[in-house]
């Protein structure tokens, strides 16, 4: 069956992330929420793979990634993970390349399922009909299309995806912008500096990001483990999300 879970705020929810997907392979797609574009990727052990993202290396070592790009410029609070597929080992590949023949995702530079820049790795010719083959030839079930027909929405809820590759990215786009076309503000980060005593408002995570001179997964991870202690013995740091 595919299910879409709908994370708006994967960075506090990384406990929820490994478990439902310790152990699984399937395909994911990230949604940046301020202009709807999408990345498929996919992973044999996805929660490996997906734990890549709350790393700091992986932001240094993958920098010439589109999708590393574009969390380090909107911060991976305004990015939305959507688990698209748990699969079969043999079948994550073909899984794959069905979401990026329907979803078209702009932070794909490679339209093909399994290639990756930074490994060098290419499938020949027949291994990428065969892929592709593979993904077109899937049927879902009575069942599965009834499911799908539910189009559940919400937030950590489950979207059933339609067979139309517009409408699916219509319904995507839909949820991820909750239904409307406003981009979302950012969210204030107040920083307290103990040495100077003076306070800076920062209009956004990233602008907070750049004015400490840090990661962005680094905040994230203080906000998430509640972490009291002033950053580097000097700043106190609050996001105010409402």
């Amino acid at each position: 069956m595919t299910i879409l879970k709908f994370l708006h705020t994967p960075i506090l929810k990384r406990l929820d992330i490994f478990k439902d997907t310790k152990g699984k392979s399937g395909v994911y797609c990230w949604i940046n929420l301020l202009n709807g574009k999408y990345y498929i990727g996919s992973g044999v052990e996805l929660n490996n793979r997906l734990n890549d993202y709350f790393q700091d290396w992986y932001y240094k070592d993958r920098a010439n990634l589109v999708i590393v790009r574009a969390i380090l410029k909107y911060g991976l609070g305004n990015f939305a993970l959507v688990i698209l597929d748990f699969t079969e080992n043999e079948d994550t590949l073909s899984r794959e390349q069905y979401w990026l023949d329907e979803l078209k995702p702009e932070y794909n530079i490679l339209k093909t399922a399994g290639r990756r820049p930074s490994k060098g790795f290419k499938h020949s010719t027949e291994s990428i009909e065969l892929i592709r083959q593979k993904a077109l030839g899937r049927k879902h079930s009575e069942e599965v299309r009834k499911a799908m027909s539910d189009n559940r929405k919400g937030e950590n809820g489950s979207f059933f995806g339609k067979t139309h590759s517009e409408e699916t990215k219509a319904n995507l786009r839909d949820i991820a912008l909750n239904r409307t076309n406003k981009p979302r503000p950012g969210i204030e980060v107040e920083v307290l500096d103990l040495k100077t005593n003076q306070t800076v408002i920062y209009d956004s995570i990233r602008d907070a990001v750049k004015g400490l001179n840090t990661h962005l997964s680094t905040l994230f991870r203080r906000e998430q483990k509640d972490i009291k202690k002033p950053f580097r013995g000097r700043y106190v740091i609050t996001i105010k999300r409402s």
